[in-house]
């Protein structure tokens, strides 16, 4: 056996379930796609209370403290709730990037030995009776007694597991980028019929950039000419926007694992 357990994916997931079993003493080893731990775009931009719990009860909270900013954050359907009151130790949110939290997750992870073979897919998998034989793209193979894919929405572990992803088709449709832009846009957040749309400061000049689209159903990869569109959809100009840093479209679709389990091959995230 290579390893106990080989977890697919180097996200927030993968990486929390590799110190988790280290720390009860499995062997495990992670493959990422990734040949570093960086990140295009911020992604999710902070952790809500009951995550900086799950990382205190590992020590480490004070690693993700001490680079973000703690802010109330909670809310529902609109609505703030402010959890200042609550009895925990960390009644607050906390203001951090994907790529911040990702950075220091990993270093924690590398502190535990967790191997993590980078630059490498999972191309497919055969399982038997005692383990699993994971095929990666440079052409080698590992093996271990169970697998887990941390491998996110279109999970090719999933996919290669049989396992079905019910749910609904989505009736919404956003892009969200980081870019430059030539005119001053109305900062902050706006509501209208189309949806929900703002526009914030970053560093370095770029503007992040979020805006529903009119339209649901677009295929493939967003395009700076389909936030162009958007923009002047909601605004009537686009201001002038250009060089994206990262552009990205989600949607409201809701989808589920049937199952989470096959044989020896997990999903998890």
């Amino acid at each position: 056996m290579d390893a106990d357990v080989i977890v697919v994916g180097a996200g927030p997931t993968g990486l929390m379930l590799a110190g988790e079993l280290r720390l009860a003493g499995i062997d495990v080893a992670i493959v990422e796609r990734r040949a570093g731990q960086d990140l295009t775009g911020s992604r999710s931009r902070g952790l809500h209370s009951r995550t900086i719990e799950v990382l205190d009860q590992r020590g480490i909270a004070d690693r993700f403290l001490s680079e973000g900013q703690v802010a109330q954050v909670a809310g529902f359907a609109g609505t703030r709730l402010d959890i200042s009151g609550f009895p925990t130790r960390h009644p607050y949110g906390l203001a951090l990037l994907q790529k911040d939290f990702e950075r220091i997750l990993a270093g924690w992870v590398d502190e535990l030995h967790v191997p993590i073979h980078r630059e490498r897919d999972v191309t497919g998998f055969v399982q038997d009776a005692t383990g699993v034989d994971v095929q990666l793209s440079d052409g080698t193979s590992m093996r271990a007694n169970y697998l887990v894919g941390c491998d996110g929405g279109r999970s090719v572990v999933r996919k290669a597991a049989g396992i079905e992803f019910p749910g609904w088709e989505p009736t919404t449709s956003t892009l969200i980028a980081e870019v430059h832009l030539a005119e001053e846009p109305q900062w902050g957040v706006h509501d209208d019929a189309i949806g929900r749309h703002a526009f914030s400061k970053l560093e370095g000049g770029l503007v992040g950039v979020l805006v529903t689209e009119r339209h649901v159903g677009h295929t493939g990869e967003p395009t700076l000419r389909d936030l162009s569109e958007a923009l002047v959809a909601v605004w009537g100009t686009d201001y002038g926007v250009h060089s994206p840093t990262s552009l990205t479209r989600f949607t409201d679709m809701a989808r589920q694992a049937a199952a989470y389990r096959a044989g020896r091959v997990l999903l998890a995230g």
